[in-house]
C-alpha cells in the first residue's frame, strides 16, 4: 500500500493568528508566515525567554498547510475568552495596557490592537462572526497563484474540492460555545427563561450560515454557564494567579448547556452541529455520555457520536480513577501518560469507540506526557534518541487506545488533531503542519524498525495504520456525519 496522497488535520487554528493580527484591518492573509511580536518591556522579554517551547511564529498557515499535504483541515474558530485577556491580581509590573498587550500578544500571536479591542469587546457572537467572515473571503486561490483554498459544505463538496488539484479544504469548527453569548446576554440582565430564548435564536442562526460549524466544543479554558470544564493550566499555577479557572471547574452541565446540546444536536433546526467533548470537566463528560448513549439506543439510524478531537489519553482505566486524585502538579509528576482528568481514560476510550466516534492526538507533549516521561528524557543528550523517546511516547498513547478496546476496530477512531497554533508545546521536532509528512515517515519508520508492539497491529502494515490515522479515518468519519 502507498503512502497517503495527502493528509488530515481534525483541530487546528489555521486563521485565528492571521484573523486577529491587526484591527480594524487584519495585517495578514491566510496564506502568511509571521512572526509574533518582539518584546519590547523587560516583563516581555522574561516571558519570552520562560516560554521556548510555544512557537512565537504561525504553524498552520496555509503555506504550511500545502507543504504537509494537509489538504483537509478542520480549521477551529476561536474568539479568545474573556478569562485570558482580562487578568485578575495584576503585579505592578503588568499594568500598563501596553505591557498586557505585548504579552498576550507575544504568546498567542495577535495583534496588541486586536487584543485591546478584545478586553473592551462585550460581543462572543460578533466576534465569532468576523472570524468566520474573515475566512470566507480568503477563499480563492493564495496569492502566489499556485494553490487554491474553499470552505467545505458537506461530504459531497469536500470529494469535489479534493478532486481540484493543489486545494486546501477547510472544515469549520469551533472551540469553545461561549460563542453563542452576544451582547445581551453578557449584560446580565436577561433572566434564565429569557437566556435560554436568545441561546435558542443564536444557535439557530449560526446554523444558517453558509458554512455552519460541524462540530463545537462545549467548554474551553473557563466557564461559560453552559458546564463545567477540566483544569488546563498548569505549567505554573496560574489558576491561583493572573488566570483564575476555579468558577465552573470539574462542575457537571448547567440548565443552559443541556438546552445548547439539544438545539446544537437536533437536526430539526438545521445541520446537526456536533459536540467536541475536549476541555469539558469529566463530569459534564459522563453526564453527555449517558444522553448520547440513551440517544443511540432509541435511534440506530441517527447515531450521534462522540468526539474529542484533540487529546491525549490519561491511563487510567475508569472515569473513577482519573478524578480519584485530584489534577496537580504532584499528580502529574506521578505518570507516564499526562495523567490528569482532561485526558480520556480506557473507559471513556470504549464509549467513543461505540459510539463510532474519533478522538484526534494532539501534538502537544505536555498533554501526551507525564512527569516520569520527562524525567526520564532529562537523562537523554542524544537527539535521536531524544526524537525516538518522543515517538514512542505518541505511539504509547496510539496503543493505549488500542489496548483499551482489543479489538481490530479501535484503529478506526484514531486521527491526528494536532491543535497547531493553540499556544502549545509542540512534540520536537515536529513543530508546525510543514512538518506533518516527516512525523508521518518518523512514526512509520519507528514500528518498522522496532516491530513495536506488533501485536497490537491486528494484522495491519505499518503504512496501512498511518494512512487510517493520518487520512482514512477522518475521512470515513466524514463521509458518516458531514452531511
Amino acid at each position: 500500500m502507498k503512502k497517503a496522497s495527502f493528509f488530515v488535520d481534525i483541530h487546528c487554528h489555521p486563521t485565528f493568528k492571521s484573523a486577529n493580527s491587526g484591527y480594524p484591518k487584519p495585517l495578514y492573509n491566510i496564506w502568511e508566515d509571521f512572526d509574533h511580536v518582539d518584546p519590547s518591556f523587560s516583563t516581555t522579554r522574561y516571558l519570552s525567554r520562560n516560554s521556548m517551547e510555544v512557537a512565537k511564529y504561525s504553524q498552520t498557515n496555509f503555506d504550511k498547510l500545502s507543504k504537509g499535504k494537509v489538504r483537509v483541515v478542520f480549521n477551529a474558530l476561536y474568539p479568545i475568552e474573556k478569562g485570558f485577556i482580562n487578568l485578575r491580581n495584576i503585579p505592578n509590573a503588568l499594568t500598563r495596557k501596553k505591557v498586557q498587550h505585548e504579552m498576550f500578544a507575544l504568546l498567542t500571536g495577535m495583534g496588541p490592537d486586536k487584543i485591546a479591542k478584545f478586553q473592551k469587546s462585550n460581543d462572543y457572537l460578533k466576534d465569532l462572526e468576523e472570524e468566520y467572515d474573515y475566512l470566507k473571503l480568503n477563499q480563492g486561490k493564495s496569492p502566489n497563484g499556485e494553490w487554491r483554498h474553499e470552505i467545505a459544505k458537506d461530504y459531497d463538496h469536500l470529494k469535489s474540492i479534493l478532486k481540484q488539484k493543489k486545494t486546501i479544504a477547510s472544515i469549520i469548527t469551533v472551540e469553545g460555545a461561549h460563542v453563542f453569548f452576544n451582547k445581551k446576554m453578557l449584560s446580565a440582565k436577561l433572566n434564565k427563561t429569557e437566556l435560554k430564548a436568545e441561546l435558542k435564536k443564536n444557535i439557530e442562526l449560526v446554523k444558517e450560515w453558509e458554512h455552519p460549524p460541524f462540530m463545537v466544543n462545549l467548554a474551553h479554558h473557563f466557564y461559560n454557564q453552559l458546564t463545567g470544564h477540566a483544569k488546563s493550566f498548569f505549567k505554573i499555577e496560574v489558576s491561583e494567579g493572573l488566570l483564575n479557572q476555579k468558577k465552573g471547574l470539574n462542575v457537571g452541565l448547567q440548565g443552559l448547556g443541556i438546552k445548547a446540546l439539544k438545539e446544537m444536536l437536533s437536526n430539526r433546526n438545521g445541520k446537526r452541529i456536533h459536540v467536541d467533548t475536549k476541555h469539558m470537566s469529566l463530569q459534564s463528560r459522563k453526564e453527555l455520555y449517558n444522553w448520547i448513549s440513551s440517544y443511540n439506543y432509541l435511534n440506530k439510524n441517527d447515531m450521534i457520536p462522540i468526539i474529542s478531537s484533540h487529546t491525549g489519553v490519561n491511563g487510567y482505566k475508569s472515569m473513577f480513577g482519573s478524578v480519584r486524585q485530584a489534577d496537580s502538579i504532584a499528580k502529574k509528576k506521578g505518570g507516564y501518560f499526562f495523567n490528569w482528568s482532561i485526558n480520556v481514560s480506557d473507559e471513556e476510550i470504549n464509549i467513543i469507540h461505540e459510539s463510532k466516534g474519533i478522538m484526534g492526538i494532539m501534538i502537544d507533549k505536555t498533554k501526551l506526557g507525564g512527569g516520569k516521561f520527562f524525567a526520564s528524557l532529562a537523562k537523554i543528550k542524544d537527539e535521536q534518541k531524544i526524537k525516538d523517546a518522543y515517538l514512542k511516547l505518541i505511539w504509547d498513547n496510539i496503543f493505549q487506545v488500542i489496548n483499551a478496546v482489543g479489538e481490530k476496530t479501535a484503529w478506526d477512531i484514531i486521527a491526528l488533531g494536532t491543535d497547531y497554533d493553540g499556544a502549545i508545546s509542540h512534540v520536537h521536532p515536529y513543530d508546525s503542519s510543514e512538518k506533518i509528512p516527516a512525523l508521518y515517515d518518523d512514526l512509520k519508520n519507528y514500528l518498522e524498525e522496532h516491530n513495536y508492539e506488533k501485536k497490537m497491529w491486528f494484522g495491519y502494515e505499518p503504512v496501512e495504520l498511518l494512512n487510517k490515522i493520518f487520512q482514512k479515518n477522518a475521512m470515513d468519519f466524514c463521509k458518516r456525519y458531514f452531511v
